[in-house]
């Protein structure tokens, strides 16, 4: 499935292409990349798209990453705030890297780059330490605009690790405690993104729609893959959600209103994550019939299916909606 993956949506340069978004990259999708080929065991890969990377994201002042590349546009880096969960992806896959094959260099821009997530994306408000989603644009007054899909939280878990001083446990669990207290609606259902004020509330941002949907889908994937789920009623009511045989792609958490369309088939394969099984379910199996974002998410789901002992532990402790 890497070959296939890799020969859909990975040019011959190491550049990954958004095909549901007009083919522009982000540095999301080259985070999952270097991930993926990293897991892979494919240097070869690994550093076109780390080269990739570096001369065409690597534009800013800091060591973050800009966010967003379009190949018709000139220059095609227009807007250079970055984007943290790419920055935390790359920062992980760097340390895999070092971990697998040993070039001091990769341990090195792990290290740089941690330094200015800590430094620039990790501030308190409210009581949390939350993760900024970027550098720029998500303070607004007294709130600040988060994204619980941007916590990666296997990588901050091994980043807790080999830095104990770092803010890693602490984003792990305020995370746990955000996504609780930022459920909403009778579903009480996490929304895509949310407005913490200086007291602490939560309510759903409202630069964006209220919908539990395409960034939210996210959440079961990295907080099971990083070991962060047990005990969690939003991820009890995520997987209730997700109990019917086509779920919708997204739901809105304030009006109860469901999208009319179904959840993708990598939406599918995060279900199967949560719902312990080993196996990919057989729509998500095939990613010739898939687009970017969603091969993406199966094959992350797959790899979290290999790294993530599911059949130990509590998922789910919770069977009806508090």
């Amino acid at each position: 499935m890497w070959q296939t993956y890799a020969a859909l949506f990975i040019t011959p340069a190491g550049r990954v292409v958004d095909t549901g978004n007009e083919g522009i990259s982000h540095s999301e999708g080259q985070s999952w990349g270097l991930l993926l080929a990293v897991a892979h065991d494919d240097r070869e890969r690994f550093d076109r798209l780390w080269d990739w990377t570096r001369a065409n994201l690597a534009v800013r002042s800091d060591r973050l990453l800009a966010w967003r590349y379009d190949p018709a546009a000139e220059p095609p880096v227009r807007d250079r705030n970055n984007a943290s969960d790419g920055d935390l992806m790359v920062a992980w896959a760097m340390w895999r890297a070092w971990e697998r094959w040993g070039d001091q260099a990769y341990l090195e821009v792990s290290r740089r780059l941690r330094e200015d997530i800590r430094q620039h994306l990790v501030r308190e408000q409210g009581g949390y330490t939350v993760l900024l989603p970027g550098r720029d644009g998500f303070v607004h007054g007294d709130n600040v605009y988060i994204n619980l899909s941007y916590l990666i939280m296997p990588a901050l878990r091994d980043f807790a690790v080999i830095d104990p001083d770092g803010p890693w446990a602490a984003l792990i669990e305020d995370g746990r405690r955000i996504l609780e207290a930022g459920r909403t609606g009778e579903a009480q259902l996490p929304p895509d993104w949310l407005a913490l004020d200086t007291g602490g509330n939560l309510v759903p941002a409202p630069l964006w729609p209220p919908h539990f949907g395409f960034e939210a889908v996210r959440i079961p994937l990295y907080f099971i893959w990083g070991g962060a789920h047990e005990r969690l009623n939003a991820l009890c009511n995520i997987n209730r959600l997700w109990q019917q045989e086509l779920p919708p792609a997204w739901i809105d958490v304030t009006s109860g209103e469901e999208a009319t369309f179904p959840l993708s088939a990598g939406g599918l394969a995060v279900r199967a994550l949560m719902q312990r099984s080993r196996e990919l379910p057989p729509v998500a199996r095939d990613l010739s019939s898939q687009d970017y974002y969603s091969a993406s998410l199966t094959m992350l789901a797959r790899q979290a299916m290999r790294e993530r002992p599911i059949g130990s532990g509590r998922l789910l402790a919770c069977h009806t909606v508090p």
